[in-house]
């Protein structure tokens, strides 16, 4: 029995077709991605840099029925503190605040340079009287005053009044003023004491004692102003005025320059030295600023002659300033607790 070989297949020759087109839907994709990748990368910094950083946290996914909904977290905002540097420099621009219990030191020679206008009290008039040349014009009476509901009243000093509430008294404390046995000294202290015994407790005070520089009377750590012309004062006064001692040369114009700068009602100035004079240029801005504060000035004159010089400069202090003009001979005046 014959079998006969099955017939062969024709084999399919024909070239199969390319695979070029999922190749190419393949690169296309890479090259989207890539593309996007790239995009959020330049998007998103690394760094701080000038740029706040995000920071980490978990996005929150909102379950949709077609789609996931994804949503970030509120970022807190946030608020830079100043570098050290920068809060440096925002201290030294600020102004330092003074301490509470800061007291600027007394610049004596600022007094005596920088004269303000400030407001004037009521003027004192100036009564010249009679006076007993022993240096006792007020007898062996001493005692305060009162001065009732009105704090104007009088003071004197060798017979010369003044009436105001604000007194400053301005001695000669030169060499000079040892002289004659040292009368002259004692005559004036003893004077100036009684003088201060006759305030009362609403009137003030002060003292300036001078030779080539002035002195005021104040206590340790307290600025230069006007007393209570109560007890303790006047008592602190007289122990001060005890212990003043005479040396030196003479310089008039910063002693009453001082003196003005404390807007008195009255200056009672004393001196025994005719040289050096005050120039009429030296008066006349004396005058300007006695009488932008209202101030009263007095003159005492200690002399060796039984009759006043004729062209004393004190004379023309006192009757440019509305005060009174005194000459005190000093070979008449007694030594203190002399009858």
């Amino acid at each position: 029995m014959n079998h006969s070989a099955p017939a062969a297949q024709p084999v399919d020759l024909t070239p199969s077709p390319p695979a070029w087109p999922a190749l190419v839907m393949s690169l296309v994709f890479h090259i989207l991605l890539l593309t996007t990748i790239g995009l959020i990368w330049t998007q998103n910094p690394l760094g701080s840099g000038e740029i706040t950083d995000r920071p980490v946290g978990i996005a929150i996914v909102h379950r949709m029925p077609d789609r996931d909904l994804y949503t970030e977290p509120v970022v807190p905002q946030v608020i830079e503190q100043p570098t050290s540097e920068a809060a440096s420099a925002a201290a030294a621009a600020s102004p330092a605040a003074p301490p509470a219990d800061l007291s600027p030191p007394l610049d004596l020679d600022g007094i005596l340079k920088a004269i303000q206008s400030t407001p004037s009290p009521i003027s004192g008039t100036g009564m010249a009287g009679e006076t007993n040349l022993d240096g006792d014009a007020f007898g062996s009476a001493g005692g305060k005053t009162t001065s009732g509901d009105s704090s104007d009243s009088t003071a004197m000093l060798f017979g010369v009044s003044g009436s105001g509430s604000r007194f400053v008294y301005v001695f000669d404390r030169s060499d000079s003023m040892n002289g004659f046995g040292g009368k002259p000294l004692r005559a004036a202290k003893a004077e100036l004491i009684r003088s201060l015994g006759s305030l009362s407790d609403k009137q003030r005070f002060q003292l300036i004692f001078y030779n080539d520089k002035p002195t005021p009377f104040r206590m340790t750590g307290v600025p230069l102003q006007m007393m209570a012309g109560d007890d303790p004062n006047v008592m602190m006064a007289t122990q001060y005025v005890n212990s003043i001692t005479a040396f030196g040369g003479t310089e008039h114009e910063s002693a009453i320059k001082m003196a003005l700068r404390l807007s008195p009602d009255v200056i009672f100035f004393l001196t025994d030295a005719r040289i050096p004079r005050l120039s009429s240029g030296d008066l006349r801005e004396i005058q300007a600023r006695a009488q932008q504060v209202g101030t009263t000035i007095h003159a005492i004159e200690f002399g060796p002659d039984p009759v006043p010089p004729i062209d004393s400069f004190l004379r023309d202090l006192a009757s440019m300033n509305q005060g009174q003009y005194q000459y005190v001979d000093v070979r008449g005046l007694k030594s203190p607790g002399t009858q």
